[in-house]
């Protein structure tokens, strides 16, 4: 019983020994009038045990032990007196043994429902300090041990944040994954909330983001978005916003993990949130405005005509259609947006709307009557009649 030696820095000889006099007078009053047991000391000993942090066995044995000492006081006192005090132990054997199960049981009680208490009160710490990490507003000399010793986290180590939508991952698939991540040396810490899973996870080294997400992928039931590896918590406010933005790029209803992309579109937008979804909803309002399918047929082209370097073949073997069809479909952009897709300018334009309109945007053309400054202005209508050789130089 390491934590009750004489050089134990948990239970000091003090403490120890008050501990043991107390109790001892309980038991000793108990054994005088057996129908008026005070268990006020065995609990305040099993409170107290909890919050040092000795393991509940070894304060119950400590009990026992004490409890058998005192058996063998008793059975000295009895041989010297005589056999005439036979009787009076036997007597007393009965309440003994009692004293024993009821003092045990208070401890083991008195113990538990502090340690359920120590634990509610470190959860809040938790949760309290993961708010303030992802506010921006934790990482403090004076923060750090409490960052250490709570989160189990590295205060200057390489981290990602997860953003799940609630539910996804569930309770039971969090679990999963924080198993996971723990097998491949990833900690990981976990804030609750209404609307999302919060997730602060250690990667170790930003070549491992990519591990991360496909570990998410696999237990995901919904979109979760995954931040940039980044240094150091100052920066978890950020790459929390960064987070939200890879999952609101994911589709509605899709079960998947995504991180967000780091190219220098995707941070303007994601630096610029409100300017980007106006921009987005001005230039691409006529399309917008279209029937649904109408809408994302035409979006869906232009996404997969610039991610093939302006190929109608290579657009066509992706959209298994016909590069007639990819023509047709930009010539239709090109007259209702009012632009020329061989004019460079007009081309960022539209993909950086396109790509603000995919992360941010609701899909609703911009509000009437808007007043303000205009954030961007369209194309002019010159040279807006379009021939189709215009539409990509690619045959």
């Amino acid at each position: 019983m390491t934590v009750y030696r004489i050089e134990s820095a948990i239970v000091s000889r003090d403490d120890l020994t008050r501990s043991v006099m107390a109790n001892l007078r309980t038991v000793i009053d108990a054994l005088r009038t057996p129908n008026s047991i005070n268990l006020a000391q065995a609990l305040a000993t099993g409170t107290q045990r909890a919050r040092q942090g000795v393991p509940l066995p070894e304060v119950q044995r400590a009990f026992r032990i004490g409890f058998a000492g005192l058996w063998d006081v008793l059975l000295d006192v009895v041989a010297v007196a005589g056999d005439h005090q036979r009787p009076a132990l036997a007597d007393v054997a009965t309440t003994f043994w009692y004293l024993i199960d009821r003092f045990l049981e208070a401890v083991g009680n008195a113990y538990r429902l502090a340690t359920a208490e120590l634990i509610r009160a470190q959860r809040h710490r938790r949760l309290a300090l993961l708010d303030a990490v992802f506010s921006g507003s934790a990482v403090t000399d004076t923060t750090r041990w409490d960052i250490i010793q709570l989160l189990d986290l590295p205060h200057d180590g390489t981290f990602a944040v997860v953003v799940a939508e609630t539910g996804s991952p569930t309770g039971g698939a969090r679990l999963e994954i924080e198993s996971a991540l723990d097998a491949i040396r990833m900690g990981s810490a976990w804030r609750p909330t209404p609307a999302y899973e919060l997730g602060l996870v250690s990667i170790g080294s930003a070549e491992r983001l990519g591990l991360l997400v496909e570990i998410l992928r696999g237990h995901a039931t919904g979109r979760v978005g995954v931040s940039p590896a980044f240094t150091g918590l100052e920066h978890a406010a950020h790459a929390l916003r960064l987070a939200h933005v890879a999952r609101a790029s994911i589709p509605g209803g899709a079960a998947t993990a995504a991180c967000f992309d780091e190219s220098p579109v995707s941070m303007l937008v994601a630096a610029a949130p409100q300017e980007a979804t106006y921009i987005a909803q001005s230039l691409l309002a006529p399309i917008l405005a279209l029937p649904a399918a109408d809408r994302d047929v035409l979006l869906d082209t232009v996404d997969a005509w610039v991610a093939n370097a302006g190929s109608a073949k290579r657009t066509a073997g992706q959209l298994y259609c016909h590069p007639n069809t990819v023509r047709y479909r930009l010539q239709r952009v090109q007259t209702e947006l009012r632009m020329s897709l061989t004019d460079p300018s007009a081309v960022a334009q539209l993909v950086v709307a396109l790509r603000a309109w995919r992360l941010l945007g609701d899909g609703r053309p911009p509000a009437t009557g808007q007043t303000g400054r205009a954030l961007w202005r369209a194309p002019t209508r010159t040279g807006a009649t379009c021939v189709r050789s215009q539409t990509s130089p690619d045959s």
